[in-house]
């Protein structure tokens, strides 16, 4: 699983890092770089999946226009990943001469190795990317093993529009969760009726406690369609469907849904993850998110601009909360709350909610 990314002239990071922990909070004003953060990630995943390097900065918002900090012509990302009790580090780096991309000396280092190792060499000719490696034996299962962890990343930032739809039976959960009737359809069946019962306990009490059930339903002439539906207490006999159903909803049932079906030791991260859901239920939101991240064993990384989750968290989650900042040279970085400053003092003046509102973060 990865444990910490290392931001080096990525976008408008300089040089800064962030941990990633069973359940974690990005928080910072907007434009402070919190998507950039996000897009680092992006980057990894499409490199893993085989991309050419083009293609893969086509995935990361600004393209090659953005994905370097001003005045530098080269970047870095660094991965610590964890696997079978080892630790590595990947440094994947990227350099731009004139306007032509290509990638820098990359390198993997096995933690605990001997410094004065003899490296070994490896061609990923699929990649073009001519790998270093430190402490291990270069070999095709070892660097399928790294890639599968940055495979396992996904960025979820559910779009209710695109929800609402019809859409095709399929495997893997879309970014915008569009297909997630399709997704539900997919499941064999007894799975399927597990995890839309775990679904509908999550999404009951988010309304007016009205929701007693959401399920999928296969449709059309060869059931390759689906579409969402839910019963309300209000008339329990006439189902809705996701036309229906409110924005806060559907977002919320595309976050339980992609933690029920992600893989174990992966990485989900969740833009705006309050996003359209009542400050009342934020509670429901927090609770939820801590069980299904631990009984699931999936790492997740949200961001939120809502003072009210920062408070539903709670004083126990300061360790696990990060906030972004851009200093008066227009650099991004990721501070620790735990590190701040006077901290102590500034909560006992006040929650972590109001420490946002007040802008001391």
């Amino acid at each position: 699983m990865i444990t910490k990314i290392r931001l080096q002239n990525w976008k408008s990071f300089k040089d800064s890092s962030l941990y990633i922990d069973s359940l974690g909070i990005l928080i910072g004003t907007n434009a402070s770089g919190k998507s950039n953060v996000l897009d680092a990630f992006a980057f990894l995943r499409a490199v893993a999946e085989g991309k050419g390097l083009l293609d893969a900065i086509q995935t990361v918002r600004g393209g090659e226009d953005w994905i370097i900090r001003r005045g530098e012509n080269k970047f870095c990302l660094s991965v610590d990943i964890e696997d079978n009790g080892c630790e590595y580090t990947i440094d994947l780096r990227v350099k731009r001469q004139d306007a032509t991309f290509s990638y820098g000396l990359c390198k993997i280092h096995r933690k605990d190795a001997e410094e004065d190792v003899v490296p070994g060499k490896f061609v990923d000719s699929v990649r073009n990317i001519n790998w270093v490696v430190y402490g291990v034996q270069a070999a095709l299962d070892f660097l399928s093993m790294i890639y599968s962890h940055l495979r396992n990343v996904f960025i979820l930032d559910p779009v209710p529009a695109k929800m609402r739809d019809y859409c095709k039976v399929s495997k893997e959960l879309k970014p915008d969760g569009s297909n997630v009737a399709g997704v539900l359809c997919a499941l064999p069946s007894e799975e399927k009726d597990k995890v839309e019962a775990s679904l509908s306990s999550y999404v009951r009490p988010l309304p007016e406690r009205d929701i007693n059930k959401v399920m999928a339903v296969p449709v059309g002439l060869n059931k390759s369609d689906a579409m969402l539906y839910c019963y309300e207490d209000w008339n329990p006999e006439q189902p809705v469907d996701a036309r229906g159903m409110s924005d806060g909803t559907l977002r919320f049932t595309a976050i339980v849904v992609a933690l029920l079906t992600a893989k174990p030791h992966s990485l989900l991260l969740i833009e705006e993850v309050d996003n359209g859901l009542h400050p009342s239920r934020a509670k429901e939101l927090v609770d939820m998110l801590k069980q299904l991240s631990r009984q699931r064993e999936v790492d997740v990384l949200c961001t939120t601009h809502n003072p009210v989750l920062l408070d539903e968290l709670g004083n126990k989650m300061v360790p696990f909360i990060s906030y972004v900042t851009r200093d008066e040279m227009g650099n991004s970085h990721v501070n620790l709350l735990e590190d701040k400053e006077n901290l102590a003092k500034l909560m006992a003046s006040g929650s972590i909610g109001r420490m946002m509102v007040n802008d001391k973060l």
